[in-house]
């Protein structure tokens, strides 16, 4: 036979560490390995048939460096774990199978080969010892296992002691130790284990577990009897495969939000958060005490396709055109339990919805009337708040719905104009119902600009009054920004920024606004005069402005002046008289000979502004609040005003809107 002849045989190399480094990671579950060591001892306990008698203890080891007395466990870093039970251990076939990377062995337990290589993913080296029954005997085999030798230190000898298996996981490193789910409580621990391995207590196929941590033991088996009362099983049917639904009320859990879970074969693979799908993320209250929801769902179908990670499912998400081979996706099962979930929870449901909706309504009659009509036309929003929501949350979620409420009606509104309905009568019925929304998000917005007013009111009327911090009368530069802010325009800012309607509704149409300017900056002058306010207004296309508005600002109480406020405002007349105006955006604006002017000084009618109104031939306006005249030869009307008519004035105006809204 020659050397081509000749039949040879190869064996595939598995690179250990390459097969760990390629396993995805899994911080959001820091616990998996011990996970995986807790279901590896219940199966070998399952396998010797010795379920009844069978124990399993999980040893937590921490850094003893920090192991003074009164020292606080919970602060010593967890270093390590022990997994010890009485199963049938690591005979030759275990072993054997332990040596084979992706190993059948165990598949119709739905073991997929990989579990020990998440032992190395999270923690330096593992330590074994296994005393199993072999031929008539007990044997005792012990090795070390590691990335970078794989099995080492391998021995094998009879002994006398007793059937047992300690799996050492040493050395737990920090990325997966300092997660948040790895915990560092006992406790924790303790009810993490328990809920990932929670379908074998339901299934009643598990043996005694128990958690140390020092001096500290918590039984697993304690903790499932306390809340095997709170658990509702039933089963359900979809697209021809069965799924059995466990409705839990967990009144001590690690878990702080409501969640479903995907089992298979026996132990938790996937968990959502369920909580906005309920409506709430509070804890739901039955006599006095509160809970946390699970629902824990399996299947032989979620059995058959887990993945080999074991954190998901091969199963997808959603059904398409290439995963039609599934007769069921992930999210219709999710979806199905979720309606399963709202009936077992019916009852908590409709409690909390009263009490959303009292938060809901207190919030908008006593903080935010304008967000009145989103109650009404979308009950969503109750999904989105709590019982412990805050007042900023609960307007964040109702002006999220506002938004999304308006752009419906939009959207329906542009529909309504493009279809040719079938009658008149039709029309007419869906005219009504649009007009109905329109309207009352229309009156929410009124509602909204009214009361932004009332606020800016109170705040004028407040800065007018003594600064209690140091005693005196607020500078005129606050009072200022309040009407409009200084050094802009109305080139540069939103309308809702200016509030020249404390003075004059008019004042708000305008061509052209500015607070602050120097003249020689927005005209051809080269004066360094800098009047409060300047307003143009009903300027055509020949740019010539018809009506000019100049409104000078004084500090509150103000008794001593460099000079006469209206000889001021004259001043500026005759400087804008005298040449073109530059707007921010370039614009240019004139005046002429008609142009009609309009001079407010605004300030309290102390005795000096008096005898300057007096001196002038002002006379009185009604109510003696302030005064008038008319400079025929400038074409300019003016007023004094005192800051108290502005306030009243302008309460008077908006007093029956204030009314009806209570404000």
């Amino acid at each position: 036979m020659t050397p081509l002849d000749t039949q040879m045989t190869a064996f595939l190399k598995t690179s250990l560490t390459g097969k760990i480094n390629n396993l995805p990671q899994f911080k959001g579950e820091a616990l998996l390995p011990i996970f995986e060591a807790v279901v590896n001892s219940i199966q070998s306990i399952e396998e010797r048939g010795n379920l009844d008698n069978g124990k399993i203890t999980v040893v937590i080891n921490r850094d003893g460096q920090n192991s003074l007395p009164g020292f606080d466990s919970e602060k010593q870093k967890i270093i390590g774990f022990e997994i010890i039970d009485n199963g049938v251990g690591f005979d030759d076939t275990n072993y054997d199978s332990f040596l084979t990377s992706d190993t059948t062995h165990k598949l119709e337990k739905g073991c997929k080969g990989i579990g020990r290589f998440f032992w190395l993913k999270a923690f330096d080296h593992i330590e074994v010892s296994s005393i199993y029954y072999s031929n008539g005997t007990n044997r005792k085999r012990s090795f070390r296992f590691t990335r970078r030798n794989g099995i080492s230190n391998a021995k094998d000898s009879t002994t006398k002691s007793k059937q047992e298996t300690t799996v050492k996981l040493i050395g737990f490193q920090e990325e997966y130790r300092k997660q948040p789910s790895a915990y560092k409580t006992t406790e924790k621990i303790a009810q993490r284990i328990l809920e990932h391995c929670l379908s074998y207590f339901i299934a009643n196929k598990v043996p005694i577990i128990i958690v140390k941590d020092e001096d500290e033991s918590i039984s697993l088996n304690n903790l499932f009897e306390k809340i095997s009362k709170n658990i509702t099983t039933e089963g359900i049917e979809l697209s021809g495969e069965k799924f059995q639904i466990s409705h839990i009320k967990l009144y001590s859990t690690y878990n702080k939000m409501h969640n479903l879970v995907f089992c298979g074969r026996s132990r938790e693979v996937k968990s959502f958060n369920i909580s906005n799908l309920l409506g709430t993320s509070s804890q739901f209250d039955e006599n006095d005490s509160k809970f946390i929801y699970s629902a824990y769902i399996s299947s032989s179908y979620l059995d058959k396709y887990v993945s080999q990670s074991r954190i998901d499912f091969e199963i997808p998400d959603k059904l398409d055109l290439l995963t039609g081979d599934f007769p069921i996706s992930i999210d219709e099962v999710k979806l199905e339990t979720i309606k399963r979930s709202k009936i077992f929870l019916a009852d908590y449901l409709s409690s909390l919805l009263v009490r959303k909706k009292e938060i809901a309504s207190n919030y908008v009659e006593k903080k935010n009337p304008t967000l009145r009509s989103v109650l009404h036309y979308c009950p969503e929003v109750y999904d989105e708040i709590d019982p412990t929501s805050s007042d900023a949350k609960v307007d964040e979620v109702l002006y999220k719905y506002k938004g999304k409420a308006e752009f419906e009606i939009r959207n329906i509104s542009e529909k309504l104009l493009k279809t040719q309905s079938e009658s008149v009568d039709e029309i007419k019925q869906e005219y009504k119902d649009i007009n109905e929304k329109l309207e009352s998000f229309q009156k929410d917005q009124l509602t909204a600009y009214i009361l932004f007013r009332r606020m800016i009111i109170d705040l004028l009327e407040k800065k007018l009054e003594i600064n209690k911090n140091d005693g005196k009368y607020y500078n005129e530069n606050i009072v200022h920004d309040i009407i409009f802010p200084r050094k802009t325009s109305t080139d540069e800012i939103n309308f809702e920024e200016h509030n020249m309607w404390l003075i004059d509704e008019r004042l708000t149409f305008h061509s052209f606004a500015t607070s602050d300017p120097r003249l020689c900056d927005i005209t051809e002058s080269e004066s360094e005069d800098r009047p409060d306010i300047l307003v143009f207004a009903e300027v055509d296309d020949d740019k010539i402005a018809r009506c000019v508005s100049i409104i000078e600002l004084k500090k509150p109480q103000k008794s001593r002046f460099e000079e006469d406020p209206t000889r001021q405002l004259y001043r500026y007349v005759r400087q804008i008289n005298a040449c073109r105006v530059k707007t921010t955006s370039g614009r240019m604006l004139s005046v002429n000979d008609s142009t009609r002017f309009y001079c407010y000084a605004i300030c309290d009618l102390t005795p000096p502004v008096i005898e300057y109104a007096e001196n002038n031939n002002f006379a009185k306006l009604k109510g003696e609040f302030g005064y008038y005249t008319y400079n025929r030869l400038l074409n300019a009307h003016t007023e004094i005003i005192d800051f108290d008519k502005i306030i009243v004035d302008v309460k008077q105006r908006h007093k029956v809107f204030f009314e009806k809204l209570g404000i």
